[in-house]
């Protein structure tokens, strides 16, 4: 979802620069000009402007639905194996501490080399976590970059058969408030499920 929100800012600043012209009042002898904007109502006249409900898109696009639920499985695998390597590791730290109340360690030189063992195994533990994480974290945002370049690149072809001059896209409460005539949001839904479901079958 932020991945998205910058674009959003692109189109709302060329949508700014479209819908408003520069008005500005000149001073003699000054090296700077002060300039006003003012509201030309003639701009606007004309201008095809629809928009698209990001979060329902999410919810509904099955592909995106897809995405989720598969990160959502690889990370709970990466949390069961974790986590039966660390239960592994505790009962191994019980082990020893049960060792040293006992005082059954044959010497110190075997209390010195249990106790380095259980280190070396809490610090490779630590390790495969954080290589995991980040390839999990790594695949996710591939996987995002994919998703938006899906719905971007179908919303390019989708326009240009209906020829809107701006889409904006609507997240959160980022829209204060639209005109619900102009919410493409389902009619590009239907078509990326549509496409997504021809390329399975494929």
């Amino acid at each position: 979802m932020r991945n998205i929100k910058p674009l959003t800012s692109i189109i709302c600043a060329i949508l700014c620069l479209a819908l408003f012209t520069q008005c500005s009042n000149s001073r003699p002898n000054e090296m700077k000009q002060q300039q006003h904007q003012c509201v030309n109502p003639d701009s606007i006249r004309g201008i095809r402007i629809v928009y698209i409900d990001l979060d329902t898109v999410m919810y509904r696009y099955r592909f995106a639905l897809d995405i989720n639920k598969e990160m959502i499985s690889k990370e709970a695998k990466i949390s069961a194996t974790l986590e039966n390597k660390r239960k592994k590791i505790e009962e191994e730290i019980s082990q020893f501490e049960y060792k040293c109340n006992a005082r059954t360690f044959a010497s110190e030189d075997e209390f010195v080399e249990a106790r380095e063992e259980i280190v070396r195994k809490e610090k490779e533990f630590m390790t495969e976590r954080d290589e995991l994480y980040a390839e999990w974290e790594q695949e996710n945002m591939a996987r995002g970059k994919e998703l938006r370049d899906s719905i971007n690149n179908f919303i390019l072809e989708h326009n240009k058969e209906k020829g809107y001059d701006f889409i904006l896209t609507k997240i959160g409460d980022n829209i204060l408030f639209a005109n619900e005539a102009f919410d493409i949001t389902m009619e590009i839904v239907n078509g990326l499920n549509k496409r997504y479901k021809s390329k399975i079958r494929q």
